[in-house]
């Protein structure tokens, strides 16, 4: 039996140590990775502490001795065992060997990954002082603060602006750091924790710094407002006082182009005003609203209740504008009220215009149609006069009243007098020239009827004296002639009394001129038929008288002849007085017919 076999127990036994020792070697490795690799950031000193005790484990990573004694020592003790056991001891140390050469790329992995990660500890442990730094900058520029006076907030502002020079002084220094971060955010490796290491700096500077930046500008605007709130209380004052004294200022002017001057000048006073006080107001308050951010309870209610006064003087505005208004109204009234005086003296002219007119002017006319006009007039009048008293109410609103009346106010009230009293007397004078031309109606009803029975009479005598006479044959039909002329002539006359009382009634009118004026053409025309009337009456009355003659004359012949024939008038027959007597009837023929033919 060799040694080997014969100490086969206790050199297995040392062989399972070492082969033990072999594993558990291998499983510390793998739980160190596995606490390197863990989620949990560690502070710099326990990752140290984690990557000590992984580079330790690591010193002699490929165990080359302990596998080639592994390997010699089993083939020894193997060698006279049963296959069995050979084979499962040989797997045993296959499977140990395999795992090992497994674990040998992953921990040189790891290897690289720890100095990586260490590096990124580090790299925190490098930013600590300047986040604590930032962190310090950021607590005193977010702090709360409550300066009592503007000497505090001076403190404040020169503390403010020391931090700021600090700040600027560690740019360098952080934008170093920044780029380092940077530089390893690169490696695709990198833990996780590296991230925020660099996003608080990154992070951390961009915010302190614009914290500190605000916080300056906060005090340095605090310190402002609390100079602007002072210097405000005088600047705001004095604008009131001002505002005062133009109010004062505000008075009724009566003389119109002189009161709408005046408003316009009070109204950009006004607005001048209002702009210039609302600036200094909303300056304060805003200045107030600087200050409420910082101040301290007490110290803001003090400051409330001034601000509280300024608003309840702001009030002087509204008393101000008010006053502005009631003369902005005054002027409108006043200008209406002028205007309808300068509007009902422009009608006064035209309804005295009208008036004349209708009075000596409006002969062309029926008295119908005066009246109409005139009454039409008088209603306009009468529609005049209730806006003149409407003006005399508002007159009694507008314009002062008493004794001392200013001049340019009197001046409106002794215009709206006259044109009160004008228009009165235009309206009595309508009413009795109405009332005059209502009269003229019944005289010209009277005139037109005789107007209406006398014109076709005379159109009918016009024609009929146009037409002439006939020549009578006879005596019979002379006398007829003669009678029917006599009747002609006397239709004459008649009618001539119907126009002669036409025209009486027309003298009676208002105005007649146009009733005079048809009067004397048809009167005209009447003359010329009684002219003819007159000359036929004269020719036919001397032809009758002609012809009564010749037949008498003849008569007397034929008796005297018939007498000279009898025996009574035998001696008595005279042949110089036949032919006498015949040349007398022939002369009266002659003429007989001489007037027939001049008919």
């Amino acid at each position: 039996m060799t040694f080997w076999q014969e100490n086969y127990h206790f050199i297995k036994d040392v062989y399972d140590m070492r082969h033990q020792k072999m594993a558990e070697w291998m499983e510390n490795v793998e739980k160190a990775i596995a606490r390197i690799m863990a989620d949990k950031v560690y502070t710099s000193a326990e990752f140290k502490r984690e990557r000590d005790n992984f580079h330790g484990l690591c010193k002699d990573l490929e165990k080359v001795e302990v596998k080639k004694w592994l390997a010699h020592i089993l083939e020894i003790l193997m060698a006279e065992r049963a296959k069995d056991q050979r084979k499962n001891e040989f797997d045993q140390l296959d499977a140990l060997i395999k795992k090992h050469e497994e674990l040998i790329p992953w921990v040189q992995k790891i290897s690289i990954q720890v100095d990586l990660y260490w590096k990124c500890y580090a790299y925190g442990d490098e930013l600590k002082p300047h986040i604590e730094f930032l962190e310090g900058i950021m607590m005193s520029s977010t702090r709360e603060i409550a300066p009592s006076c503007v000497e505090n907030v001076e403190e404040l502002i020169e503390r403010q602006e020391k931090a700021l020079v600090q700040l600027e002084t560690k740019r360098n220094v952080v934008k170093d750091l920044i780029e380092k971060g940077n530089s390893l955010l690169q490696n695709p490796e990198k833990p996780k924790f590296l991230d925020e290491h660099v996003s608080r700096i990154v992070v951390g500077w961009d915010d302190t710094k614009l914290k500190a930046q605000e916080r300056l500008k906060l005090l340095q605007d605090t310190k402002s407002a609390w100079e602007g709130y002072a210097e405000g209380q005088d600047i705001i004052e004095n604008e009131f006082n001002k505002a005062e004294e133009e109010m004062k200022k505000i008075k009724k002017r009566f003389n119109l182009e002189s009161a709408k001057e005046d408003l316009a000048k009070r109204q950009q006073i006004f607005e001048k005003t209002k702009k210039s006080l609302q600036a200094v107001y909303d300056k304060i308050k805003s200045d107030y609203d600087t200050m409420c951010l910082t101040l301290p309870d007490d110290k803001k209610n003090l400051v409330q209740k001034e601000l509280a006064a300024l608003t309840e003087k702001m009030a002087v505005l509204s008393t101000f504008e008010e006053k502005v208004k009631k003369i902005e109204d005054f002027c409108n009234n006043l200008s209406i009220f002028d205007n309808t005086n300068k509007s009902l003296n422009d009608w006064m002219k035209k309804a005295t215009e009208e008036m004349d007119k209708i009075k000596n002017h409006s002969h062309q006319m029926v008295p119908e149609d005066r009246v109409a006009v005139c009454m039409e007039l008088q209603e306009d009048i009468a529609a005049k006069v209730l806006i003149i008293e409407a003006n005399i109410a508002k007159e009694q609103e507008l314009l002062p009243q008493g004794d001392s009346v200013p001049k340019d106010a009197l001046e409106h009230k002794e215009e709206l007098e006259r044109i009160h009293k004008y228009v009165l007397g235009l309206q009595n004078k309508v009413k009795q020239e109405c009332a005059a031309f209502s009269e003229d109606v019944k005289y010209w009803a009277e005139y037109r009827t005789g107007i209406k029975e006398f014109t076709p009479w005379l159109i009918s005598a016009e024609t009929e004296s146009k037409a002439g006479l006939g020549k009578p044959s006879s005596l019979p039909e002379s006398l007829a002639l003669f009678e029917k002329i006599e009747v002609f002539d006397k239709k004459c006359l008649a009618h001539l009394k119907i126009l002669e009382s036409a025209e009486t009634a027309s003298k009676k009118m208002t105005t007649h001129q146009e009733a005079d004026d048809q009067i004397a053409e048809l009167m005209n025309r009447y003359k010329c038929v009684k002219k003819v009337s007159d000359t036929w009456l004269n020719k036919v009355n001397t032809l009758v008288q002609e012809w009564k003659l010749l037949d008498s004359t003849v008569n007397e012949l034929n008796e005297w002849v018939a007498k000279d024939k009898s025996n009574e008038g035998e001696h008595q027959f005279s042949l110089e007085k036949m032919e006498s007597t015949l040349s007398e009837l022939k002369n009266i023929f002659k003429e007989k017919e001489k007037l027939v033919d001049n008919l």
